[in-house]
């Protein structure tokens, strides 16, 4: 009996400490997991609508980048092109057409289509411009053969990128990562392709190029869709609607 109750009273002190280890490590890791907090997803709903809106410095980062990424291409110089590709705020209007589609809102939804359509053709214009300037050949540029071996296996990748790229945005202490995602979607390259074709007529290597960038589009929206819904993001329509209404007062 005495040996019982003391292999009892062993066994008892035992799973009580395994529920405070298990407690503690649960409470300790509950900021890093999957979930979003109700603070977090604020945060990134703010952010995200802040970074997309048509303001002076959304313009300026997107017609420098192209410039980069356009000279980059010219030059075959993989360094300018990533360079310019870090600098560009695409991937901004297209994570909010996913967060538009995560609370199902119209509204935001138009908005931040013709956030992204106002976007594209900036630097469609930027690299159509600097092709009309510049004494160059499509053919001489790497990239395009690159996009011609394209195919739609490649569609995993913008999905991937796109899920990275907008769960690091959430979790602020990943943000070192934000870089490598920039560079994985290859939203701007694409894009810089296509004026410079427009630039020369070249209407084949154009659908080539437009080719690549819708699945590239498509495959963040998906990916990035995908991980709002996962983390809550269906709860944040009202702060959303009252970040595009502060947006229309300024």
């Amino acid at each position: 009996m005495f040996i019982s109750s003391k292999n009892d009273r062993i066994k008892e002190k035992y799973y009580i400490n395994m529920f405070n280890v298990k407690t503690l490590i649960f409470s300790n890791n509950h900021s890093n997991s999957l979930g979003a907090s109700k603070n977090e997803r604020d945060e990134l709903c703010k952010t995200i609508i802040d970074s997309s809106s048509l303001k002076a410095g959304f313009y300026l980062l997107i017609v420098l980048s192209t410039f980069i990424v356009t000279i980059g291409l010219l030059k075959n110089n993989i360094i300018l092109t990533i360079g310019g590709m870090l600098v560009a705020p695409l991937l901004s209007p297209i994570l909010s057409i996913s967060l538009s589609l995560t609370i199902f809102n119209l509204k935001v939804f138009f908005r931040s289509i013709r956030i992204f359509i106002v976007s594209a053709l900036v630097s469609l214009i930027v690299s159509y411009t600097l092709g009309l300037i510049a004494n160059f050949s499509l053919t001489q540029i790497n990239l395009i053969e690159i996009m011609k071996a394209v195919d739609y296996t490649a569609f995993f990748i913008p999905i991937a990128a796109g899920a990275a790229g907008s769960f690091t945005w959430v979790k602020k202490d990943l943000n070192s990562s934000l870089p490598g995602v920039a560079i994985t979607v290859a939203l701007l390259p694409p894009l810089t392709v296509m004026g410079l074709a427009l630039s020369v007529q070249n209407f084949i290597v154009f659908q080539e190029a437009l080719h690549v960038y819708f699945l590239n589009v498509l495959g963040i929206i998906i990916g990035s869709w995908i991980i709002f819904m996962v983390m809550g993001f269906y709860k944040s329509t009202k702060k959303i609607v009252e970040e595009i209404k502060l947006e229309e007062k300024n």
